[in-house]
Formats: structure tokens, C-alpha cells, sequence
């Protein structure tokens, strides 16, 4: 976030251009300067009208480097691309009739069959906003009845994956040096990119049902009295990865108050948000909604799938325009279509636009067609049943993967809480290894593999205590917990 010095730059907007060196810079504080937000009356519920921009400076979010991106050429020129009257004399492709596939079909697991069109596979062989239409329609729609967005102005864009949103959410919003509040255990593979990008993590203190709003609250008063700010909350609330929480139904408004308050923004990283295993509190379990007075006991929902009925989002709060939502096809359909969506107020997702064009151009357009074709061809019913399957199945291996456990592990070497959503088994060990390189010396003799917890820890430092948690996940059928966990009990007496 350094400027630099130009002789012979030009200013325009804030940006310095220097000719000589062909580079833009411009000067920034050490600190964030984000404008305070008014907050939430005590007990009010949010407005369901809002427009993006309504007291959010989105220019004062966007990192150095999206706000000095050019803008893509090609938002003008793809309208007339499209037009079949139009003669194109612009595009960079090989001639439609050197594009090797012809005919397309597809046998899915449930027996749907998928023919593609002869136009469906022309379009699924040139780039992605030729070929994302089915698929962005049935995503709008998806979102509408799903979250039902408060903020007017909001949108939502394809995107070549979880980890590539997250990369480019970064590029789109963080400088050196700004402030990241993250759960005290993330994604690895997030923090790392934090870490790559300069970014100064904060953690926030979890429990049982997610991140704690208090700690929150603290960490956010600590940074204004140091003088700084906040740029945006990164956070897991349904299937935390690695805790395997769900973030309490109150927690959300508590949460989303204290972002309003310290103006900052909300990344909504939600891949494990269709892996739930039980209706959440609250929920109403024969419709979409969010629950509320009429809201059936919890002990009456005993043994339901949540299917299509999975509860509140941030976005669905998103009154200001301020949650950025991830989410991802990978943990509910495969991780091999490489494809995931974006939304939240137009100006964020335009902005993720723009720099996706310069990187990933938003994935694989045949990917793009086939799930999009394939969603058409399920329905909303359809759909539903594959999450039901699903979700039962995630729910039979995590209590094949618990019965295991207690079977082996319940001398009181490990301790542990049910997940009720996402694959991972988050237990703390009696012993904590001195460092990662034990464990893995351990595993490695007993042959079993777990995920060291100090790898999602975001704290870092030669000061840390050592960490006492592992993640277990269980993917695997249900006959090979019980010998996987004899093993790990032999790893558990290693560290003894």
C-alpha cells in the first residue's frame, strides 16, 4: 500500500501514473480509513429494502489494485458479439467449425439423461459469458428463493471454484497490511492465501456455535484503539472448517450489527452450507424460511433432513450491501466441475468481474453448461432429493465415524461435540503434541491420517501454546471407522 514518487506523473482520480515506469500508484494510510456505519437499534429488525452503496464507500474497501484496474473492454463489445446480425471481427478464438466436440450426453447417477443441443455445445467450447446463461439464471433464481436478498441492487457471478473466489475476493479487497477478522481456526488453504497477500490476520474466539459475537465485539474495540479498522470479517458459520459448528440462529443479526457498527465487510464463505445433517433451531421444518414464533421444537424435528430448508445467511440480512456470500459446488455435487458462485451488492460483484477477467475468466464453460443444463433438468425437486441422499449419507458416516471413536477413544484421551453439518470431526486431544511433525511421525507409523489442527490455526507465533485439536473427517464408507480409529487410539498412546 506504499506510494510512489512520479517526477512526471499525472494524476487522475487519485491515481498517480507514472509513464517512464508504465505503473499506477497511489497513496494510502498504513491505516484503514473505512467510514463508521450507524448501528442497529437495539432489538430492531432489519429494513427489507436497501440499495448497494446506501452507507457503504465501496472505494474506500476496493484494494489498490482494483481500484486502478482498467475497465474490461468487453462489456461493451459482448452485447453486439452475442447478436447473431453482428459481424465479429474482434474475438481471439479458432474458427467454431475446428472445435472438436459435436454431440454431448450425459447419464447422471439418479438415470437423468442430458442431450445437450448442438448450440448448447457450440457455446460450451467459447469462454464463459457465452456459456454461463443457464446456469446464471437458474443461480438467480436459486438466490431469490433461498435468501431473498434485502439489499435491491445485488447480483451474482460464476466462479471457477471455492479457493479462486476467495483469491480473488482478496485481490478485490485487501492491500498490505489491512486487517483480516477470521475465526481462530479457518481453512488452511484461506489462511495461507491471507498470509500471501500481507494481509494482518485478527483471530476471534469460537465455540460450539460458531464464532462468539463478544470476541468479535472485543477485537474490533481493540484494533479502534490502536487506530485502526477492520476491512472485513472472513467467516464459516455452517460447517465450520475445521470446528464442523453451525453458527446460533441469533448470532447472525449480532454479528451483522457489530459489522454496521465498525464498518466493516462480511466474506460469507459457506461451501458446507448444503451439507447439513439437521434442520437448524429455529427453522420451520415444512417450509424455506427462516423460522420465527410458529417455529416447530427442536425435539420434534428429530431425524429430518433440512433437503432445500437451511436457515438463515448473512445475505439475507444484507440490508447495507455489505456481505460478500461464497459458495460452492464442490461439497455438494463434485469439487471436479471447478465451479462455485459469488453474490452480494452489484458494485462487489462487478468488481470481482472485472478481476476475475484478468485471471480466471470465471472457470470452465463446459462445466458451466453441463451443471447448469442439469439443474434445469432436476428442478427444484430434484435438486432436493440429491441433497436429502446427501445429507443422510453425511449423517450415517458421522455417527459410524462417532460410534468408532467412542469405542476406542473413550478412556478420555479425546473429547468431542457432534457436528450437525459439513464432513469433519473436530476433536481435542488430552495430550497435545508438542508440534505437527510428532503427530505426523505417529500417524505415519500407525498408518492413519488426520489433520493436524495447528494447520487452521490463524494465530501464529513462537509463543503459541501447543495445539490440542486434530480434524477427523468422515468421507470414507462406514466399515473403515472402526479400524482407522484403533489406529489413531495408537497414536493417542504415542503422545501420552
Amino acid at each position: 500500500g506504499s506510494s510512489q514518487s512520479c517526477p512526471t506523473g499525472m494524476l487522475f482520480g487519485g491515481v498517480t501514473r507514472c509513464p517512464s515506469l508504465g505503473i499506477a500508484s497511489l497513496s494510502r494510510s498504513p491505516h484503514l480509513s473505512c467510514r463508521r456505519l450507524p448501528p442497529l437499534a437495539a432489538g430492531a429488525a432489519p429494513s427489507r429494502r436497501g440499495m448497494a452503496g446506501e452507507g457503504v464507500d465501496y472505494d474506500s474497501f476496493f484494494s489498490l489494485r482494483a481500484r486502478t484496474l482498467p475497465e474490461n473492454p468487453f462489456v461493451h463489445l459482448l452485447p453486439l458479439m452475442r447478436d447473431p446480425q453482428t459481424k465479429v471481427l474482434c474475438q481471439g478464438v479458432p474458427p467454431e467449425v475446428t472445435f472438436p466436440l459435436q454431440q454431448l450426453s450425459v447419464s447422471l447417477t439418479d438415470g437423468t439423461r442430458l442431450d445437450l443441443s448442438p448450440e448448447d455445445v457450440r457455446l460450451a467450447q467459447r469462454y464463459a459469458p457465452f456459456a454461463w446463461g443457464p446456469l446464471r439464471d437458474w443461480l438467480l433464481q436459486h438466490l431469490r428463493e433461498l435468501h431473498a436478498p434485502p439489499c435491491a441492487d445485488w447480483d451474482v457471478t460464476v466462479a471457477a471454484g471455492s479457493m479462486s473466489s476467495v483469491d480473488i475476493v482478496l485481490a478485490e479487497l485487501v492491500d498490505r497490511g489491512d486487517c483480516i477478522l477470521v475465526e481462530e481456526y479457518s481453512f488452511m488453504a484461506s489462511l495461507d492465501a491471507f498470509r500471501s497477500y500481507g494481509a494482518e490476520i485478527v483471530p476471534v474466539a469460537v465455540d460450539g456455535d460458531g464464532l462468539r459475537p463478544d470476541a468479535l465485539e472485543e477485537a474490533c474495540k481493540r484494533l479502534e484503539a490502536e487506530g485502526r479498522r477492520a476491512k472485513l470479517l472472513y467467516v464459516i458459520p455452517v460447517g465450520q472448517n475445521p470446528t464442523g459448528s453451525v453458527l446460533a440462529r441469533e448470532r447472525y443479526e449480532k454479528v451483522y450489527s457489530l459489522a454496521r457498527r465498525f464498518g466493516f465487510l462480511i466474506v460469507e464463505d459457506d461451501a458446507y452450507f448444503y451439507q447439513q445433517h439437521a434442520l437448524r433451531d429455529g427453522e420451520v421444518p415444512n417450509s424455506g424460511g427462516t423460522g420465527g414464533d410458529d417455529a416447530a421444537p427442536a425435539a420434534d424435528r428429530t431425524g429430518e433432513l433440512p433437503g432445500l430448508r437451511l436457515g438463515r445467511t448473512f445475505l439475507s440480512l444484507d440490508v447495507d450491501g455489505r456481505v460478500m456470500r461464497l459458495d460452492s459446488f464442490s461439497k455438494f455435487l463434485a469439487p471436479g466441475f471447478r465451479l462455485g458462485w459469488v453474490s452480494g451488492a452489484r458494485p462487489l460483484v462487478g468488481k470481482y468481474n472485472a478481476l476475475a477477467y484478468a485471471s480466471s475468466q470465471n472457470g470452465c464453460s463446459l462445466s458451466m453448461m453441463l451443471v447448469g443444463r442439469m439443474l434445469e433438468a432436476w428442478g427444484k425437486e430434484g435438486l432436493e432429493a440429491h441433497l436429502c441422499k446427501l445429507q443422510s449419507l453425511m449423517r450415517e458416516r458421522c455417527s459410524a465415524l462417532v460410534a468408532a471413536a467412542e469405542q476406542h477413544l473413550g478412556n478420555g484421551s479425546a473429547t468431542w461435540e457432534r457436528p450437525r453439518a459439513s464432513m469433519f470431526l473436530w476433536v481435542k486431544l488430552q495430550h497435545a503434541p508438542s508440534d505437527h511433525t510428532k503427530l505426523l511421525e505417529l500417524m505415519k507409523a500407525h498408518g492413519v491420517a488426520v489433520l493436524p489442527g495447528s494447520f487452521c490455526r490463524a494465530a501464529v507465533g513462537p509463543d503459541l501454546e501447543p495445539c490440542p485439536y486434530v480434524r477427523l473427517s468422515f468421507v470414507l464408507g462406514e466399515e473403515h471407522y472402526p479400524e482407522a480409529m484403533d489406529r489413531f487410539a495408537g497414536v493417542l498412546r504415542g503422545l501420552a
